[in-house]
């Protein structure tokens, strides 16, 4: 009788001991499983972080003289890089739209037109050029530019916003430019607006008076 009570008395120790272990291991289990969920997660978390902050968080910014060069550029090619800057036709497009535009100017522009009585020589005009492109062109002007003369145009354009990735040899900037045309219909002005996003690539140039980068390429898309 004692011993069928000691046997009884073993096997529900045997039994309760058993019961623990396998509460332990459940619980551990489930522990290292939830450690890894915690780590992936942050893992992932800190992936994204780093790549959302190698796009926006750049202290890059874009200067007034950057972002209306962007924005001319873009309204006049819908895609640009170094063969667009060739012959005559590149001259007439910069000394019209950057040197002789009087809604539209540069901190270098103003400070030369200031300095000799409103006159840009060719020189000055090859030089303010290769800033803008990063592209040597040989302009030839039948004579110096008057500043006096500036011309404004019926459409405008101009950068609302954009988001800057820093690269190697400088930055690809990501934009929206808007467009304002005025047109006349029946003796009155119409204003009309169109927004598009725009890629552009800035790469580094010491020499260039736009903060010290030239316009490598740039792509519209409309």
């Amino acid at each position: 009788m004692k011993n069928n009570k000691r046997r009884k008395r073993k096997n529900i120790i045997s039994l309760t001991l058993i019961i623990i272990a396998l509460i332990l291991i459940i619980g551990c289990a489930a522990y290292i499983g939830y450690s890894k969920m915690s780590q992936s997660a942050a893992t992932s978390e800190s992936t994204t972080e780093s790549t959302t902050n190698s796009i926006q968080n750049t202290d890059f910014k874009l200067s007034d003289d950057l972002s209306g060069a962007i924005a001319i550029l873009a309204q006049s090619y819908n895609s640009f890089d170094s063969t667009s800057v060739e012959g005559e036709a590149w001259q007439d497009f910069f000394t019209s739209h950057y040197l002789m535009n009087s809604h539209y100017s540069f901190n270098y522009l103003d400070e030369l037109t200031a300095k000799n009585s409103n006159i840009i020589d060719e020189e000055e005009a090859e030089y303010m050029s290769y800033s803008l492109t990063g592209i040597k062109s040989d302009f030839n002007l039948s004579e110096p530019l008057n500043y006096d003369n500036a011309a404004s145009f019926l459409s405008d354009a101009f950068l609302e916003s954009y988001t800057a990735e820093e690269l190697d040899d400088g930055v690809l900037v990501h934009s929206v430019i808007t467009t304002t045309q005025t047109t006349i219909q029946d003796d009155e002005p119409v204003i009309s607006d169109i927004s598009f996003n725009v890629d552009v690539k800035l790469v580094n140039n010491p020499s260039s008076c736009f903060d010290g980068y030239s316009i490598s390429s740039l792509e519209c898309n409309l």
